[in-house]
């Protein structure tokens, strides 16, 4: 059984012990890269199933020779077409040059073919009928199927050149030569004839085309044209840029007149103000009227009379008393002058101001000259004031022009650029359109035969057939039945869904490795042979023995240079069978060998092996302990397999014996035990669907699980470590146990495994 793995350190944490991990070793580290890809665990697959694989890749492989040995001749044939020209004169002469080259040598552009899409038009159902239609008048049992298995179109592409050809290549493959050259002569005529057609239904639904939008187009130029002349007329453009600019200068112009009208109009009604005041605040009608009074004879001849009786009064008055008929008739006369004055004044200055004293009073020189002025700066006040209104009111006007100005101005320059759109538009359709016309009216065929359609044909004459296919088939058939074998046995392996070696566990399970067993014949009956040795002092004969020790004198190495040391450990497995109590047995007697005292302890109760295995009596053991008050020493046996070597078997079985293990007597034990031994060793039930194990899970330093390669179920393995690292998480290694002969590594791959065990247990220096 292959070791490589026994040197990796148990990385586990028991009842407070925190262990060193080892350093990684980058060869490791590389296998692990390498698991992802899972090509190791399918190597190994194929090589554990070589003759399943074999046997099912021979089958495949006989059944299409049989096949290639019924393949019946085959002839092909083929024939090539230019599809664009190539040369200078050939792009000339070429019809298409007379409507779209403008009298030169019309670009390569011009006869650019999309060859995917000109192949697949070419496979089309309609084409093909065609061409099976012709071919049945003289081979009526020829269908559709036939000619497209056998037909290829492709462009013909140049080994080693970077630019594929313009030559489309057309061939047939058949059993009936003639039956093939009938086919590729109705296939190139029928290409050949739609590569005139093509072009001319192009060129008639180009026509059509045109035809159809020529009158949309005519008459959305008419409509543009009607609108930009209506906006005309209404707005009186002609250039709108320069009639824009002229309309918003005009605008400042009247701002500006504005400004200096309202200027103006400020003065004089300020300058009216002070007049007004100097005129103690009489109305330009008041001063006027007062002007008129001071200018008018009759009033001041009156006035001077009146002054000249009032002066007569008031001598006569000192001189008569006021009764004299002197002063009555000068009273009377006064009266009478009064009554002249004030009719006078009305009829100068108009009732209203009769009665006014500033009207009535007298105006020098200088008040005439205010009132001149005061009229003056009135009148010009209400020039101005209907100057400044008619301003404003052509502003108004103007500025509501120069509003709408910008939405008629990008109105009338969409319309223009609409027309000039339009107008493109239907010189394009009108000049293709007679572009259309003369390419309609050519005849000659657009592509070149430049291969004739032609079957490989030898001296004599007769056809040549291609290659026969059956080495292709037989190769084709090996193939497929390396593949179907392979995947038989990827499904046979997932079936039985067990662990095969060494390198599955590791792949599968993340956990340390501390351990690999080969196979031993005689491994359960023979325990005689020595604890320590050189595999150089070993015969061949005991080569498998040897290794076997070997094996246990790694896992021990691993679990002796462990620090802190392990003083006590179970041996547990998740299946029946799988090997745990022989690994138990000889992991004592390897310890014991070397010299520590050891106690192996057998607590599967349901069903012990340990007294049967070393020939110990079994009338008192650990069931007797747990369940009556006995002496520990005097149930403890010595075996006759080294003198440090000691044995508690498990007693008689008991109803309810296995619960006991749960028990505080149990731990008291265990702890009585690794103060009086080096090295306790628990050998225990299966895992998988007992609880008896468990008890003791959480009471040892360390957990060894066995698994059986090519046994151990992976299922099982997976659940019981799923249960068992929710209560330990740390301190679980793995052991892995194989046992056929079969399977199990020797020879060299032993070597392998022990030349890489001490170099690492050198570097680790302590805990492994």
């Amino acid at each position: 059984m292959e070791t490589e793995q026994t040197s990796q350190v148990l990385t586990s944490n028991v009842r407070g012990r925190a262990f060193v991990q080892p350093p990684i070793d980058p060869d490791e580290a590389e296998n692990q890269a390498n698991r992802g890809l899972n090509l190791r665990s399918l190597g190994r697959t194929v090589q554990r199933q070589a003759l399943l694989i074999a046997g099912v890749a021979t089958l495949v492989a006989v059944g299409a020779s049989y096949l290639a040995m019924r393949e019946p001749p085959t002839y092909e044939g083929d024939f090539r077409i230019l599809v664009e020209p190539i040369t200078t004169e050939g792009r000339l002469s070429d019809p298409v040059s007379l409507t779209r080259s403008d009298g030169g040598v019309p670009n390569r552009d011009v006869f650019a073919v999309d060859y995917t899409t000109q192949i697949q038009v070419l496979l089309t159902p309609r084409r093909l009928n065609q061409i099976v239609q012709d071919v049945q008048a003289q081979y009526p049992n020829f269908s559709y199927e036939n000619l497209v298995q056998g037909l290829t179109v492709q462009r013909l592409s140049v080994e080693n050149s970077p630019d594929p050809t313009r030559i489309i290549q057309v061939a047939f493959e058949g059993g009936d030569p003639g039956l093939v050259q009938k086919v590729l002569r109705v296939t190139a005529d029928r290409y050949l004839e739609y590569s005139l057609e093509d072009r001319k239904t192009r060129t008639g639904e180009g026509i059509r085309f045109i035809e159809d939008q020529l009158p949309a187009v005519e008459q959305r130029v008419s409509q543009i044209q009607d609108e930009l002349q209506q906006i005309q007329q209404q707005n009186g453009l002609i250039d709108p840029d320069l009639q824009g600019g002229q309309l918003s200068s005009r605008v400042d112009d009247i701002v500006t007149l504005e400004l200096q009208t309202d200027r103006d109009l400020q003065e004089q009604q300020i300058l009216f103000a002070n007049l007004q005041r100097q005129l103690d605040n009489l109305t330009p009608e008041q001063a006027i009227a007062a002007s008129a009074l001071s200018e008018d004879p009759n009033y001041q001849a009156l006035q001077t009379q009146l002054q000249d009786v009032q002066g007569q009064i008031a001598t006569q008055s000192s001189r008569f008393g006021s009764n004299s008929p002197v002063l009555r008739s000068l009273e009377a006369q006064r009266a009478n002058l009064e009554a002249l004055l004030s009719q006078r004044a009305a009829e100068v200055v108009g009732p209203e101001n009769v009665g006014n004293a500033q009207v009535q009073a007298f105006q020098n020189s200088v008040r005439l000259d205010l009132t001149n002025q005061l009229v003056t700066a009135r009148n010009q006040i209400e020039v101005l004031q209907t100057r400044l209104r008619e301003i404003q009111a052509s502003r108004q006007q103007f500025e509501g022009q120069l509003q709408q100005f910008p939405g008629i101005s990008r109105r009338y320059a969409d319309l223009t650029r609409e027309l000039e759109i339009s107008t493109q538009t239907l010189n394009r359709l009108r000049n293709q359109l007679e572009t259309l016309r003369i390419e309609s009216a050519q005849t000659e065929v657009p592509w070149e035969l430049i291969s004739d359609p032609l079957i490989p044909r030898d001296a004599q004459g007769d056809p040549i057939p291609q290659p026969s296919r059956a080495s292709r088939i037989v190769i084709a058939g090996a193939a497929l039945g390396l593949i179907l074998g392979t995947l038989l046995a990827l499904l046979l392996e997932r079936y039985r869904n067990v662990y095969y070696a060494v390198d599955d566990v590791q792949e599968s399970i993340p956990l340390p490795l501390v351990g690999v067993i080969p196979f031993s014949r005689g491994a359960k009956q023979s325990f005689d042979f020595p604890s320590t040795f050189s595999t150089e002092e070993i015969d061949d004969s005991r080569l498998g023995t040897a290794s076997f020790r070997e094996a246990f004198s790694d896992l021990y190495s691993n679990i002796r240079l462990a620090e802190p040391p392990i003083r006590s450990l179970m041996v547990c497995s998740a299946e029946p069978g799988d090997g745990k109590t022989t690994t138990a047995l000889y992991l004592a007697q390897t310890a014991a060998g070397a010299g520590q005292k050891v106690l192996l302890v057998d607590t599967n109760l349901r069903l012990p092996q340990i007294h049967n295995r070393l020939d110990l009596p079994n009338t008192k053991g650990l069931s007797g302990l747990l369940s009556n008050d006995l002496v520990v020493d005097d149930l403890i046996q010595r075996s006759s397999l080294a003198d440090t070597l000691y044995v508690l078997t498990a007693g008689p079985s008991i109803p309810g014996s296995a619960r006991l293990l749960g028990s505080d007597r149990m731990k008291s034990l265990m702890d009585k035990f690794e103060m009086e031994y080096d090295l306790v060793i628990y050998d225990t039930p299966h895992l998988f669907g007992l609880t008896d194990a468990s008890f003791l899970t959480t009471q040892v330093d360390e957990i060894l699980m066995v698994i059986a390669a090519n046994k151990t179920n992976r299922t099982v393995v997976d659940r019981v470590i799923n249960k068992l690292t929710m209560v330990r998480p740390t301190g679980v290694s793995l052991v892995t146990n194989y046992l056929k002969e079969s399977n199990s590594p020797s020879g060299s791959s032993l070597n392998r495994y022990q030349n890489v065990v001490q170099p690492r247990q050198n570097q680790i220096g302590g805990r492994l």
